[in-house]
């Protein structure tokens, strides 16, 4: 945008000169003067104001970035795109890789683990149990044979089993409230699939929509090229008024800026879409 306003600055420049000069020969009135004065000037300030908002959005990248705020550098108009992007395609990576399903497919998971761990109350509980003694004494003597020293060891192991044959029902409500957790998970992983679906095929679409209206401005942009190279001609032989040949200035610098905002808009659906199938971080093709 900052590139087109100057551009078009400039020829309201040279529109401008074209007119004062007309005047001292008498080729034009004052009043083409100042209407060209007067664009000039509208033109100057939405130049000033592209300019603000570049420098503006460089120094919040800046900051993003972790740099300088100072730091400059150059921006690029230029837009590349994915070729060959396929709905099919995109739809089967969306049901493997988006976030939102991998998600709800691991709690499914989780919520038939806490089933077998809740059904464990059903089960004997079977207790291992061991120890291991060892003692030594010095004895006084009481009689010639007697030992003055005795040492006693003793190794003890065990083995308990315990069933809860009744627990009022605690266990069987804990399993029951698990799965109607599980079902309740399973519908809500259903849904959203479902969801993924129906906002990719939207996303798709607006991709489709986006790639037409890019191939439109560039066409729109080409004609009113044309036209304006064809303008500047006829104002130049004196053949149309100041009024036309500025319109053809307006129609080519709205033409240029349609097809900016077209170029990102397309951009943007394309990322949507690879955001949507779980693949935006397998592409560096931004």
């Amino acid at each position: 945008n900052e590139a087109n306003q100057k551009k078009n600055l400039e020829v309201s420049k040279q529109r401008y000169e074209r007119a004062n000069y007309g005047f001292e020969y008498g080729q034009n009135t004052r009043l083409d003067v100042l209407n060209a004065e007067v664009d000039m000037n509208n033109d100057s300030i939405a130049y000033l104001n592209a300019k603000l908002l570049l420098n503006n959005g460089k120094r919040d990248l800046n900051v993003v970035l972790g740099r300088p705020i100072n730091t400059n550098f150059e921006v690029t108009t230029e837009v590349e795109y994915i070729l060959g992007l396929n709905l099919a395609s995109l739809m089967k990576s969306a049901e493997e890789n988006n976030v939102t399903v991998l998600q709800a497919r691991k709690n499914i998971e989780l919520g038939e683990y806490t089933i077998r761990m809740n059904r464990a109350g059903y089960m004997p509980n079977v207790a291992l149990t061991s120890s291991y003694a060892w003692t030594k004494s010095n004895n006084e003597p009481t009689s010639p044979f007697s030992p003055l020293l005795s040492v006693q060891k003793g190794i003890n192991a065990g083995v308990s089993l315990s069933w809860d044959i009744f627990d009022g029902g605690q266990t069987k409500t804990r399993v029951d409230n698990a799965r109607i957790t599980l079902k309740n998970q399973e519908i809500r992983t259903e849904e959203t699939v479902e969801v993924l679906k129906r906002d990719l095929n939207n996303a798709w679409e607006t991709y489709q929509n986006s790639l037409y209206t890019l191939e439109v401005q560039r066409t729109n942009v080409a004609t009113n090229q044309l036209n304006f190279e064809r303008s500047t001609e006829q104002y130049k032989l004196g053949r149309i008024t100041s009024i036309d040949f500025r319109q053809a200035q307006i129609n080519l610098n709205n033409a240029e800026l349609n097809l900016s905002q077209a170029k990102y808009a397309a951009k943007n659906a394309e990322l949507n879409l690879l955001q949507l199938a779980g693949i935006l971080l397998e592409n560096t093709n931004y």
